[in-house]
């Protein structure tokens, strides 16, 4: 419960914050209109605002953040500029398979897509939408004596019991067409057509305690779940379910980085925990930091950062053996980080987008 703790925390400090710089997506007359149904507020501070993740598309550099906000830059990450959102939902997570097909999700189970490197988004999924098709689809099951989807029925009734509130808290693609969301209470969805439609993965995971998914990646062939209780999920492919992994650690993972001879897990007080066998084996890092690990991606260079809850940037040459803090120019609350060009990184977090340059290799 930690992780979702932890996240809902943060998009509600950034929701709170945006309210000064943006005005809130109500019509004139003052009515209510659902996050899911209004489009995200123009905001002048596209680079200043709060921002969630950060993705590549190409040459272009897309970043998402409060209220649904929705920003691309075009030089690396120096300037910004925002683009049109159909949610003002808070978004949490965004990434591409090209230069121009991507995804984003977030709040009130939204996702969202682009077919155009991010200049226009149409929505593919809401928490509406995954409510009735998980309902109907565990009906179905039910229906045909099945006592697990009883069980799973009854979670996702309860889940959706007070409305759209599950969020997509990540996603990831493999390629054009097959992909997974992920969400709290073991919400998982697939997609073998680019997201045009989703169906249920939930009864395909080893989770009878419902523990959170708060993230899944790619890393090398296999496809990970960042889970709860020390708890890592891999896709076993042959039997299209995904099974635990137990790596040594009780708390929470928050994301999984790493290349085809390693897998790397991260997550509060400065944990990460390494495998150099898939998982069978794993060994705790010291990471020399307290605060949680929120972010990280690998350099082209081979080269692992990672960014932190109390506003670090992390560098390690030796695939997690050593750790070096890289200097910043404004600490905060960081949420993800990508490569920029001329050996600069890129940083999202509260206080907006900032870069930072990586030392070179030595």
């Amino acid at each position: 419960m930690k992780a979702l703790r932890f996240l809902t925390l943060l998009l509600a400090a950034a929701a709170a914050a945006a309210t000064v710089v943006v005005t809130a997506g109500t019509p004139a007359g003052g009515s209510f209109r659902d996050p899911l149904d209004a489009p995200a507020p123009h905001t002048r501070f596209a680079g200043a605002s709060q921002l969630s993740a950060i993705a590549r598309a190409g040459a272009r550099m897309v970043s998402v953040g409060a209220r649904g906000l929705i920003v691309v830059s075009d030089d690396e990450g120096t300037s910004w500029r925002q683009v049109e959102s159909p949610v003002s939902s808070d978004l949490v997570a965004v990434r591409f398979v090209s230069a121009y097909q991507g995804f984003a999700s977030g709040h009130d189970g939204v996702i969202l897509a682009t077919t155009d490197g991010a200049e226009h988004w149409s929505k593919q999924l809401d928490g509406r939408m995954a409510a009735e098709l998980l309902a109907a689809h565990f009906a179905h099951l039910a229906a045909q004596g099945d006592a697990n989807a009883v069980r799973l029925q009854k979670e996702v009734a309860r889940n959706y019991g007070s409305g759209p509130e599950i969020p997509m808290l990540d996603l990831w693609f493999e390629n054009e067409r097959d992909g997974f969301a992920v969400g709290p209470f073991g919400t998982i969805l697939g997609t073998r057509d680019g997201g045009k439609t989703w169906v249920s993965w939930m009864e395909k995971v080893d989770n009878d305690k419902m523990l959170h998914f708060n993230a899944v990646r790619g890393v090398g062939a296999d496809v990970y779940l960042a889970s709860e209780q020390g708890l890592l999920f891999r896709l076993d492919r042959a039997r299209e379910r995904f099974v635990p992994i137990a790596t040594g650690y009780t708390g929470s993972f928050f994301g999984v980085v790493g290349t085809r001879d390693l897998v790397i897990a991260y997550g509060l007080r400065g944990s990460a925990f390494r495998s150099r066998d898939g998982g069978t084996k794993w060994e705790r890092l010291s990471t020399g930091v307290p605060a949680g690990l929120t972010g990280a991606t690998l350099l082209d260079d081979g080269r692992l950062l990672f960014v932190t809850q109390d506003g670090r940037l992390l560098l390690s040459a030796d695939q997690g053996d050593s750790f070096k803090t890289v200097a910043v120019q404004r600490p905060g609350l960081f949420t993800d980080v990508a490569e920029a060009a001329d050996h600069r990184a890129v940083l999202t977090g509260l206080g907006g987008v900032q870069s930072a340059r990586i030392p070179a290799r030595f």
